[in-house]
């Protein structure tokens, strides 16, 4: 036990930021906002930019280089022109970063290199209650707010909540963008909040959380008793608790804040969780490179089979989307065609080619069997020899009185089939700007 705290300790110095870090970073996203502000002024835009996310609330990791600001319009002047505010803010960041990106969502928003940093700047209404929302992103502030309440409330949890971070990162199963389908990292607060710690969140995680998966029912955390002695998902919208884990949002009740998190990336978190519990380890909380090579030395005795993926430019979400889908279709594909797939998986990093790889059971492919109609069927039963008797790699076979057709598969080995997925499946050619699939030597 003494062994595990003290390598928390070691682990959440290392992840704290330093002070000339929190120095470096303050002084510099001050100087943007001024800038960004003045703009504002002269555009006549009545907003101030403020920064927000992981920045505000104090539970960022060392090393961060995205610093969200959320640039706030008076709430009154521009309630009735909430479709209008990218382009208010659009006028100043002109102004102020000639040379910027503009990127789509519920509200366009924008993205800037400025010192070394990426900053991105996010239009929302200054609302004082969740219920004044009239996007996704307004109650981003107020969101801030609750983990910063928190946090000063109870010593140490914002590096509790680093802890947390770091470890669904080097797990792979953070950020909520469709592509990932994981933890955001205010979930990641709310959850650790909620437990108290980070060891507390795993040890829910391993027996609660798995024991209610076990049993078929939800998983429900509702940080600020919204709901006491009533069943949330009786009133929440069906679609926002398709996940087995409900997490309520502390500022808006009516919100899961897991809802993007997938079935599968909840399980990878659980199974990490397990084997930390049981071999606490530093290696937890850092991401491990995947390469061609690692994944051959897993996949020994077996087929392997990697591709390499460039992807498209564009807004990242979408991109990874985009990535993800072509996995996926590959996968589906090879099992469709009889490979008994053992592991699959995809990694990719922005700025990055994407690595899929799929591992298979050494021998080849049980044949198709297709079945045919009754025996007594004369008609049918004609009609289906006739297709398949005599026809090379098919075979017709009776049993129980049905007729039946083995059919050999058009590919005998996985690499021959993705090959053709990625030359001819125009699904997939569409998917990413290219497909090299990946020679190695065991």
């Amino acid at each position: 036990m003494k062994k595990r705290e003290a390598l928390l300790d070691e682990v959440k110095s290392e992840k704290r930021p330093t002070a000339a870090e929190n120095a470096k970073i303050s002084g510099i996203a001050a100087e943007f906002t001024a800038r960004l502000d003045k703009a504002l002024t002269k555009a006549k835009v009545k907003a101030k930019a403020i920064v927000g996310g992981s920045g505000a609330k104090g539970t960022w990791l060392r090393g961060m280089h995205d610093i969200d600001v959320f640039v706030c319009f008076d709430y009154s002047r521009y309630k009735e022109k909430n479709a209008e505010l990218s382009e208010f803010l659009a006028a100043a960041v002109k102004k102020a970063f000639p040379k910027h990106e503009r990127l789509h969502g519920s509200r366009d928003y924008f993205k800037i290199a400025y010192e070394g940093y990426s900053f991105e700047i996010v239009p929302i209404l200054g609302i004082k209650t969740a219920r004044q929302a009239m996007n996704i992103t307004d109650a981003s502030l107020l969101h801030a707010g609750w983990v910063q309440k928190e946090t000063r409330k109870k010593k140490g949890l914002g590096d509790e909540i680093r802890l947390t971070k770091a470890f669904c990162k080097a797990q792979r199963v953070y950020g909520a963008e469709s592509h990932v389908r994981g933890f955001s990292g205010y979930s990641c607060e709310i959850l650790t909040t909620h437990y108290g710690s980070f060891l507390q969140l795993l040890v829910a995680a391993t027996k609660d959380w798995k024991r209610r998966i076990s049993k078929g029912t939800k998983i429900i955390v509702d940080a600020e008793k919204h709901y006491k002695g009533r069943d949330p998902l009786r009133e929440l919208n069906e679609a926002k608790v398709q996940s087995e884990l409900i997490v309520i949002d502390p500022i808006q009740k009516d919100r899961n804040a897991t809802a993007a998190l997938s079935n599968e990336t909840l399980s990878t978190f659980i199974s990490a969780a397990e084997k930390f519990l049981k071999e606490p380890s530093k290696a937890a909380f850092e991401k491990e490179s995947i390469t061609a090579e690692s994944l051959a030395e897993k996949a020994k005795g077996k087929n392997l089979t990697i591709v390499e993926a460039t992807p498209h430019r564009g807004k990242e979400d979408v991109v990874g989307a985009r990535l993800l889908k072509a996995h996926e279709h590959i996968e589906k594909r090879l099992r469709e065609s009889g490979f008994k797939l053992t592991d699959t998986g995809w990694a990719w990093e922005k700025g990055s080619k994407a690595l899929y790889w799929y591992t298979s059971e050494a021998r080849e492919p049980e044949p198709e069997t297709r079945d045919g109609p009754p025996i007594s069927n004369t008609v049918h039963a004609e009609k289906f020899r006739q297709e398949h008797s005599g026809k090379k790699g098919r075979q017709v076979f009776e049993k129980n009185g049905r007729l039946y057709a083995k059919i050999e598969r058009s590919y005998k080995k996985p690499e021959q089939l993705v090959k053709a997925i990625v030359e001819e499946d125009a699904y997939v050619m569409d998917k990413a700007a290219a497909y090299e699939i990946k020679r190695i030597e065991r």
